[in-house]
């Protein structure tokens, strides 16, 4: 019997075979994209194509902000609160600072007070009443002074209207009313030209007893 028909190497299978292997790959491939785009329509999305009539989405600006307001994200600041002293002449100040020597004696360079042994030479400055409240009383203790009654301060109050005039008598009073944390309006010229006049009748030669503060003060009213 002849061996001739089940030659491996018969070109018409050999032919089969590649055809066979070549077409499987490309049913395949074509398959796929049918699918594929079956699947993109079916669910509304359309295949992106590079083509010049594509257009791009640019999203809305973002309103301008009005005029004063804040920019970017940052909250609106509110407005600084005025307080008394904020607005208080520099020169005021520093005319007030250099007339301040006369009182740095007993007072302190700090207000606090200078010390003496175990008691002070003055009250302190700082947050004292009788400082920052109605200015005509501390107007009537520089002018008239303090009588020395007993031994809660070493120093004595001297009478001062002799050697302030009416432009730093205020700016004494204006500066120690603001400094160390004071708080409180200037005192003005016309104030202390006024109050140098009301209590000029004020006999107090070693100067007015604290108890009577107030009460020479609400009579020259």
């Amino acid at each position: 019997m002849s061996d001739e028909h089940q030659d491996p190497e018969n070109p018409v299978a050999k032919l089969i075979g590649i055809v066979f292997l070549i077409s499987v790959p490309v049913v395949l491939i074509v398959m796929m994209g049918i699918v594929g785009i079956a699947f993109l329509g079916g669910s509304g999305v359309e295949p992106k194509e590079e083509s010049e009539g594509e257009v791009a989405v640019v999203p809305a600006p973002a309103p301008a902000p009005s005029e004063g307001a804040p920019k970017g994200n940052a909250p609106a600041k509110p407005a600084p609160a005025v307080e008394a002293g904020d607005a208080i002449d520099p020169a005021v100040m520093a005319l007030g600072k250099t007339s301040y020597a006369l009182c740095a004696a007993c007072h302190g360079l700090d207000g606090k007070g200078l010390q003496a042994g175990p008691a002070l030479m003055a009250p302190s400055m700082h947050g004292s009443e009788v400082i920052l409240g109605d200015p005509d009383r501390p107007l009537l203790v520089v002018l008239k002074g303090i009588q020395k009654e007993n031994m809660d301060f070493m120093g004595m109050m001297a009478p001062l209207a002799a050697g302030l005039d009416d432009e730093k008598l205020a700016a004494v009073l204006t500066y120690v009313r603001n400094s160390w944390g004071n708080k409180a309006p200037a005192v003005t010229v016309e104030q202390a030209a006024a109050a140098r006049a009301k209590f000029s009748d004020v006999n107090a030669p070693a100067g007015i007893k604290r108890a009577e503060l107030d009460a020479i003060v609400e009579a020259h009213k």
